[in-house]
């Protein structure tokens, strides 16, 4: 079973990217979008995600974790045929919206199903196929998107429409609820275990909000940065872009290797220091080398703090969609979080002109208030009473 859910995992993570990240480009390089066009577009998608996300817990309860995850599946095949027809500005935001609601809404099921039943010695393996599942496939999605859209531009959602189709049919070989540990478990962790877990929860959350607000918000810039700074075309921008999500993979590749991190502190912190150094070299780059740095040190940060805020979330709260729907809602606050912060740099600068630098400047109150609450969470996680697993 678990074989079935990743290959799912991969094929979803991979048909989703290629919209989420790769629309973007497609709005600059089709429709003429202005920054803080592109902004708006993210802003509204982040919003929806999110919303799919809280609504996710409740709703798989009412009708059913696979029942939900079709639901939403569909929707995607719905949408993404809707956007190759090439509709206007207009419906290209309504449907990105709406897909941001059914990935929101989806994941958090996902979740649930890759690590129901399992201890946290088994999670901690599974979740690590996870991660790498999901991840290969962005840093693929991303890469080819832009070749898709100088290839013939609907295709970048025929593809992804198309190949929902067959996942849809798929889906029917999953149970129709998954089955979580007992909390009596004697592999769970203890209480004391709990509270220590809860510190690193929230520490790593804090990080993980930040990443994914920052990751969106340099999603919607990287067509800029590449195109009117580095003068590179499309298909290569986005494979240049994909530098982010390569490293990101290559960090859960190794934490999935080395468990020694799980419990420590200063793995959180050195995830704490490198995002906003990456953000910025992204961000401000002059020239290749220095952008591409900035990106494999802001893929680092993005992949220890999102490995483990997922980790600690499912082995605190079993595996339950509720702890996918609020890892899900976290990603979802940054996705619509990021885009809000360009906006406010964007119109700070005259006529919306916006430069790298008033985004730059415009976020930094927000890494600061990241950085430091993350290092604060940190403060209950004492040594000592770390989990251990179990032999």
């Amino acid at each position: 079973m678990i074989r079935l859910l990743l290959f799912i995992t991969f094929v979803e993570s991979l048909v989703t990217s290629l919209v989420e990240r790769g629309i973007l480009f497609y709005a600059e390089d089709q429709l003429d979008f202005s920054r803080s066009l592109n902004l708006w577009l993210a802003l509204l998608f982040g919003l929806s995600y999110m919303a799919g996300a809280f609504v996710s817990h409740g709703a798989a309860h009412r009708f059913g974790e696979r029942r939900w995850l079709m639901g939403m599946v569909l929707g995607h095949i719905v949408l993404n045929l809707s956007l190759a027809t090439e509709p206007g500005a207009l419906w290209v935001f309504i449907l990105n919206s709406l897909l941001g609601f059914t990935s929101g809404s989806k994941w958090p099921v996902v979740e649930s199903y890759v690590s129901a039943g399992l201890t946290p010695r088994q999670a901690m393996t599974t979740i690590g196929r996870f991660n790498m599942s999901w991840s290969s496939a962005v840093v693929i999605a991303v890469a080819i998107s832009g070749m898709l859209i100088e290839f013939w531009p609907p295709s970048l959602f025929l593809f992804p429409g198309s190949v929902n189709i067959g996942v849809f049919f798929i889906l029917f070989l999953l149970p129709k609820r998954p089955t979580h540990l007992e909390q009596d478990h004697p592999d769970r962790p203890t209480e004391r275990q709990v509270a220590r877990l809860k510190s690193l929860l929230a520490s790593s959350r804090w990080s993980m909000f930040g990443s994914y607000t920052l990751l969106f918000l340099l999603a919607t810039q990287q067509p800029f940065i590449f195109g009117d700074r580095l003068n590179i075309d499309t298909g290569p921008a986005t494979a240049y872009s994909s530098a982010i999500d390569l490293a990101r993979f290559l960090t859960f590749f190794v934490m999935w290797l080395w468990i020694g991190w799980h419990g420590k502190r200063w793995v959180l912190i050195l995830g704490t220091i490198l995002l906003p150094a990456g953000f910025l070299l992204t961000l401000l780059g002059a020239n290749l080398p220095t952008v591409l740095v900035g990106e494999l040190l802001f893929g680092i940060a993005a992949g220890i703090t999102y490995y483990a805020a997922l980790y600690y979330a499912l082995v605190v709260e079993n595996a339950a969609v509720e702890a996918g729907g609020a890892h899900e809602g976290l990603i979802g606050s940054g996705f619509a979080v990021g885009p809000g912060l360009g906006l406010i740099g964007v119109y700070i600068g005259a006529a919306g002109a916006g430069s790298a630098g008033l985004i730059a400047l415009s976020s930094s109150p927000f890494l600061i208030i990241c950085a430091g609450a993350s290092i604060w969470m940190l403060r209950g996680a004492k040594m000592g009473d770390q989990f251990h697993f179990p032999e």
